[in-house]
């Protein structure tokens, strides 16, 4: 059930100690009328905030300015997505929004964005020992292939390439291991930064949404994975293929047929692996399903 919307306003005199409390959304709004909607599942490690300009006029860009990295939002581009990393310890973080108005006027407004502790679960997994502890000879290979990755999500398409919402990439059963604390043969390795959905070998992998094609390869860990760049520093990675179907660079529609399912790379048997990334934010993909904010289901008003 929605739990409504909070409606921020700046006034005189207003308190530092105002904040952001899960909600679901939030409006920023200044004297003027000029507002931008905040909207999210929650506010904890691993989600995504959609921030939009629900109407632009008057405005001539709104800057967002959230944990060091800026987001501007025009009346061409209305949204923007922000990340809460997996490893975010909990705490209140101070959400700037500057509204640069096309009379040449600007008005700021600051709130603070709690976030709350979470969970994560525990699972102990067994291995093939290559991949619990993976021999010296392809310790390079993998810091190569560590590094080829953090390039590529460090690469940002300043435009929307999706396709209104993202949707599931297969329909196996979904596995609720996001932030999986994983244990393989007896000994703590890994964190799990994605979702596993099971299905069989030779399953369709789709596309979750438009975008373009940045990584398509084996990788010793991930298997024969698949980068999808969908703007605004949105990836989605689908690992663990039996087979690639698709090539760097080439663009996809949103539910596309990218590879099929397989047990590639440390895998204990067939499923896909799929994970998002939000600039260098590790998120839940499933966080991307709860927004309904008209600018993200309108991709014309992002080009």
């Amino acid at each position: 059930m929605k739990k409504g919307l909070v409606f921020l306003t700046l006034l005189a005199g207003l308190s530092a100690a105002e904040i952001v409390l899960p909600s679901e959304k939030a409006l920023f709004q200044v004297p003027s009328g000029a507002s931008l909607e905040l909207e999210f599942r929650s506010l904890q490690p691993g989600e995504v905030l959609l921030v939009s300009l629900p109407d632009p006029a008057g405005v001539r860009r709104a800057v967002v300015v959230f944990r060091d990295r800026e987001y501007v939002l025009t009346s061409a581009l209305r949204f923007a997505f922000v990340g809460l990393d997996l490893g975010l310890e909990p705490g209140s973080f101070p959400m700037t929004v500057t509204f640069e108005r096309t009379n040449g006027g600007r008005e700021s407004v600051r709130r603070d964005i709690v976030v709350e502790a979470k969970e994560f679960p525990r699972k102990k997994l067994w291995v093939k020992e290559n991949f619990a502890l993976p021999p010296k000879e392809v310790e390079e290979r993998i810091r190569r292939e560590a590094e080829l990755v953090a390039w590529v999500y460090g690469i940002i398409t300043p435009r929307w390439l999706g396709d209104g919402a993202f949707f599931q990439p297969n329909e196996g059963k979904v596995f609720p291991n996001f932030g999986q604390r994983r244990i393989y043969n007896d000994a703590p390795r890994s964190t799990h930064t994605g979702v596993d959905i099971a299905a069989p070998q030779g399953d369709p992998i789709r596309a979750a949404n438009a975008g373009k094609v940045v990584l398509a390869s084996h990788l010793y860990l991930s298997g024969n994975a698949v980068i999808i760049d969908h703007g605004l520093g949105v990836f989605s990675f689908y690992g663990h293929m039996s087979k690639i179907l698709v090539k760097r660079g080439q663009a996809v529609g949103k539910g596309d047929v990218i590879g099929k399912c397989g047990t590639t790379g440390r895998s204990t048997g067939p499923h896909l692996h799929w994970a998002v990334r939000v600039f260098d934010s590790r998120v839940d993909p499933f966080s991307l399903f709860s927004f309904e904010s008209p600018s993200f289901n309108n991709k014309e008003l992002s080009r």
